[in-house]
């Protein structure tokens, strides 16, 4: 399953840069996000984000690891996590690229996810409108943390 999109942001570049990897920003923009902090584990630094789904079969409170890959401030990163339950797994990665604009700052992203066990079955009509209403909020709560 693919998304991709543009989404204008009034504000720097390197304000957007940092604001993606910034726990507190994430938290306040993240859709039912209750808890975002950074934590170290064997494989490196990861942004444990929990949050509350309620998303088709989803439904329940996760924990969830990113971990930022391909930094290259303030034009570039990936972001990469796989959450699983006894459903099954999300394999997930997200392109952003970072670019100046007239208004601000012009940030393009492209997600693909694979979905395995259980959840491989839910079809994506059923899941692409609520991934589109999420990334809708997240946009319009990440923009109002921003400093310009």
């Amino acid at each position: 399953m693919e998304f991709a999109g543009e989404q204008k942001l009034q504000a720097q570049r390197a304000n957007v840069f940092n604001a993606l990897l910034n726990p507190e920003v994430l938290k306040k923009s993240i859709p039912s996000c209750q808890g975002a902090e950074y934590v170290e584990l064997p494989e490196g630094r990861f942004l444990k984000i929990t949050v509350n789904v309620n998303v088709a079969i989803l439904n329940g409170t996760y924990d969830i690891y990113l971990h930022a890959t391909e930094i290259q401030e303030p034009s570039h990163l990936a972001i990469e996590a796989e959450p699983q339950n006894s459903l099954g797994k999300v394999a997930t990665r997200c392109v952003i690229d970072l670019a100046d604009d007239a208004a601000g700052t012009l940030l393009s992203y492209n997600v693909n996810a694979a979905l395995s066990g259980k959840l491989a079955a839910v079809p994506e009509f059923a899941i692409k409108p609520a991934v589109k209403g999420m990334l809708d909020q997240f946009f319009k709560n990440f923009e109002k943390q921003i400093p310009a």
